[in-house]
């Protein structure tokens, strides 16, 4: 059974603007996985430490959601297919700029281009300097994958040398 909703995994922690803003909208459901901290008012939550994938499967249960947004440091290569296997629909991953990381060899080789329902994350330059996106920033991102599909990059991933 779908029930038309959105599964926001970080949305205690840096999803948490993108998970607010989709319980504000209305449109569907938003559950929120997260482990400790409070979920935004108008998310359901589901407290379970998704890296762990036997307790997010005992977690989750037979429930079905027909999109995803997926911090992806908050799952691992085991469990983030329990969390695919929940969606019905597109699940956008958002990677952390660890993911764009050059080979020791090349350390300014070119970034790959992130695949669809991808966020890459980078980091914002300016006047200021190099720094790194705020949650309203990356969920802002996040829910334009949601929205069109597109694989994206969130600021710069090179020069890798000046990242903050």
């Amino acid at each position: 059974m779908t029930d038309a909703g959105v599964l926001v995994v970080g949305a205690s922690g840096i999803l948490a603007p993108a998970a607010a803003q989709l319980a504000a909208a209305g449109d569907a459901l938003v559950t929120g996985v997260g482990r400790v901290r409070p979920m935004p008012s108008g998310v359901e939550a589901v407290a379970v430490d998704a890296r762990d994938a036997a307790a997010l499967r005992r977690a989750l249960g037979a429930r079905r959601w027909a999109r995803a947004v997926v911090y992806a440091p908050a799952v691992t290569d085991a469990s983030l297919p329990v969390l695919r296997a929940a969606v019905d629909g597109p699940v956008v991953l958002v990677r952390t700029s660890a993911e764009a990381t050059p080979p020791p060899e090349e350390p300014e080789a070119p970034a790959p281009e992130p695949g669809p329902w991808t966020l890459q994350l980078g980091w914002a330059t300016g006047a200021g300097g190099a720094r790194w996106h705020s949650p309203e920033e990356i969920s802002d991102a996040a829910l334009a994958v949601l929205r069109d599909g597109a694989g994206r990059t969130l600021g710069a991933v090179r020069p890798w040398a000046d990242r903050p």
